[in-house]
């Protein structure tokens, strides 16, 4: 039973807390109150409201609001009302964005549509100095602050009214300070500053801050400066110059001197400072007594001149360029000043130098030195002159001494033997001679090229000619002009020409010739350097059967030809130039000779008279043996019907004509069968019985056998015996 209970209970709190959680959010909105733009330091009110549908109205529901600002949350809140308020107090620039609202309720959410702030107007900012009076060398520390604004915030500083910033600063707080120094001369300041919002630069600058001024004393007063004797000296003379502090200043000691000329600090020292020397010719200038304090300073510029006791020293040399062997005279000179008394000045002495080295020296008050000597030797020259301890040396002079080319030595490199329109290299070499030398190469009296070396040798590419034969060459070598020139040994180079244009013709031209005839092949050349060797080829053959070496362009060879003759004949020519050239090939036909030709006419003619005379007499021959046949088979049957006739008026005689059948061999024969009966007895004797006799007919060489049905015929007589002997 309490089983029953719990179950139904369980059932009935499901159900429930199922009706619970059909929730549904109709809308979320946010509005802000005052609407903008909103002047700056106003209270703002942002509020979000919700519209729920629930299963059971009756019953609230746990809320979670978020506000945003852009996306960035900026307070959220757990309420079960239908509308949350968030407050601004003061709303600056800062706060200007885009904001919205979002609920979130039973696994449910939803976000309302974007709604903008504008707060408008920057407060004024507050300037305020460390101090406002201070000493010079003393910096002044500026704080602006803007203590009502947030976030972060640009500030600038301006100095005496100027439009462009001295300084801006980029904070996260609302104030900026800094410092700042002021020039030597500057007794009074003022300043003044602004800011900006970083993430609002639409809301512009904000107005300019109090002006603040700032006094500045002086502690430094220019330093005092002497130079003793005077300001004007003579080389030679010691002068002194001294640099101290203006002992008006309370801060007289503590002041640091400095003595400088242009960039160089000549002498430096807490209090007074001095600085002495010789006096010489480049001390003359401009010199700078500097006090300084706390980064402050102050300076006094005096001018020292300094006269020359005697000039810069010159040196001449009458021959800047000697040639090997020649003097040297050179003048080295100097000038006193005019205010200063020959008399009591001291004597100039001179010292010649070479390369920095003393050559030799002298002492005269003239104020020349002069150096002669027989053999020049070449290099750096200068002269020093010294008196009261002052040295001045002249310009370097600089003395070349010159080695004369001689004679050069000209040579071939490689072979001497060069091919047309290929280069000859020539070494022109001379064994002694100071550079520049100019080497110049000759082919006979005409200049072929010039070469100007810092070398002892001058190599030269001479491209050949194309025309054969031997060239001579020289060169001249020289390095101190026309006089100075030497001439080289001559060398020969030979050029050699290529053959070329090769081409074989024949006598006749026609290329056709009788056995026994001569036939002249002609080989030519069009240029080649000799000796040139030709060979001559017939066919493909690889061997010539006939060459020669000659001086010549042209050379020919005659042959009596034969039948064997008859080919194609080609020709090569070579040289020490080039490799064999081959010609054109001719054709050669090779007919027979005349008397052959005619002698073959003669035999042919007798053959055909020959066979002719045969011909007619055989002919002649065999018509006579045809016609005695006929006589005589004639004959034999005229016999035969004779005796036939006369028996048949007595006798029974049967007649049989058998003709040739076609299986007859010869159809040329006629045979004729006689039936012999008893002859008479005035006649010859008959044989008994039955007999054949054969009669040949031999037919005209003219004649059809087929012209006939029978080609020969035989008669047959039969003879009855008994009748003719019973008759008897």
């Amino acid at each position: 039973m309490n089983i029953c209970v719990v179950l139904a209970l369980m059932s009935l709190s499901f159900r429930g807390a199922e009706l619970l959680s059909v929730v549904t959010i109709n809308k979320v909105m946010l509005q802000i109150e005052p609407s903008s733009p909103v002047p700056s330091g106003s209270n703002v009110t942002l509020t979000c409201s919700l519209d729920i549908s629930t299963a059971d109205p009756s019953q609230s529901h746990p809320c979670q609001y978020t506000f945003y600002k852009e996306d960035q949350i900026v307070y959220t809140k757990n309420d079960t009302s239908d509308r949350l308020q968030y407050r601004i107090a003061a709303a600056r620039v800062f706060h200007s964005a885009s904001y919205s609202c979002e609920v979130r309720t039973e696994g449910k959410r939803k976000r309302s549509t974007l709604a903008p702030l504008w707060v408008t107007g920057l407060q004024q900012p507050v300037l305020t100095l460390n101090r406002d009076t201070i000493r010079e060398g003393e910096e002044v520390t500026l704080h602006c602050a803007a203590p009502e604004e947030l976030g972060s915030l640009i500030f600038s500083f301006y100095k005496n009214l100027s439009k462009t910033p001295l300084k801006k600063l980029t904070k996260a707080v609302n104030f900026a300070q800094t410092s700042f120094n002021f020039e030597p001369e500057e007794r009074t300041a003022s300043f003044y500053c602004t800011f900006s919002v970083t993430t609002e630069p639409d809301a512009g600058v904000s107005p300019p801050s109090a002006t603040r001024n700032v006094t500045i004393s002086e502690i430094l007063n220019n330093p005092i400066m002497d130079i003793k004797p005077s300001q004007n000296v003579t080389e030679g003379d010691t002068f002194e110059i001294i640099c101290r502090a203006n002992d008006t200043t309370s801060t007289a000691k503590q002041q640091r001197n400095y003595l400088r000329r242009k960039k160089d600090i000549l002498t430096h020292k807490t209090g007074s400072a001095s600085y002495n020397s010789s006096a010489q010719s480049q001390d003359s200038g401009d010199y700078e007594c500097i006090s300084e304090l706390n980064n402050v300073q102050r300076s006094t510029v005096k001018t020292l001149r300094v006269s020359e006791l005697f000039s810069k020293p010159v040196l001449l040399a009458e021959h800047h360029e000697i040639n090997e062997g020649g003097r040297l005279n050179v003048t080295c000179y100097s000038r006193y000043s005019a205010a200063q008394n020959l008399s009591t000045v001291p004597e100039l002495k001179y010292a010649l130098l070479k390369d920095g080295a003393l050559k030799s020296a002298a002492a005269d008050q003239s104020g020349y030195m002069n150096e002669n000597t027989p053999a020049a030797e070449g290099g750096l020259y200068s002269c020093n002159v010294t008196a009261k301890g002052i040295t001045k040396s002249s310009d370097p002079v600089l003395i070349k001494v010159y080695v004369l080319v001689t004679s050069p030595i000209l040579s071939v490199i490689g072979s001497s033997e060069v091919l047309a329109g290929k280069a000859a290299r020539l070494k022109c070499h001379s064994e002694k001679g100071s550079p520049p030398i100019t080497y110049v190469l000759l082919r006979g009296n005409q200049t072929v090229s010039i070469l100007a070396v810092k070398q002892e040798v001058a190599v030269f590419n001479v491209v050949m000619s194309n025309t054969s034969g031997s060239q001579e060459y020289r060169c001249e070598a020289q390095n101190r002009g026309a006089s100075s020139a030497k001439l080289s040994n001559a060398v020969r180079i030979t050029v050699l020409v290529p053959v070329s244009g090769l081409t074989l013709i024949m006598i006749p031209e026609n290329g056709v010739v009788s056995e026994g005839e001569d036939l002249t092949l002609i080989c030519a050349v069009a240029d080649a350097t000799f000796p040139v060797t030709f060979q001559f080829f017939r066919d493909e053959e690889e061997i010539p059967f006939h060459t020669t070496t000659t001086n010549s362009i042209i050379v020919s060879h005659t042959v009596l030809v034969g039948t064997e003759h008859s080919a194609e004949y080609s020709c090569k020519a070579a040289n020490k130039a080039s490799t064999s050239r081959k010609s054109n090939r001719v054709s050669v036909t090779v007919t027979m000779a005349t008397w052959k030709r005619i002698l073959i006419v003669l035999f042919c003619i007798v053959i055909i008279v020959a066979v002719v005379v045969f011909c007619i007499i055989g002919y002649k021959r065999k018509q006579a043996k045809n016609e005695t046949s006929v006589e005589m088979a004639g004959s034999e049957r005229t016999d035969a019907v004779r005796n036939v006739f006369e028996l048949s008026s007595a006798n029974k005689v049967d007649s049989v004509d058998v003709g040739c059948g076609e299986d007859s061999s010869d159809p040329d024969i006629e045979y004729t069968e006689v039936m012999h009966v008893e002859p008479d007895a005035s006649r010859a004797p008959v044989m008994k019985g039955t007999d054949t006799v054969y009669s040949e007919l031999r037919k005209s060489e003219n004649e059809d056998p087929d012209s006939t049905d029978c080609q020969g015929s035989v008669e047959y007589a039969q003879l009855y015996h008994n009748n003719l002997e019973s008759t008897q």
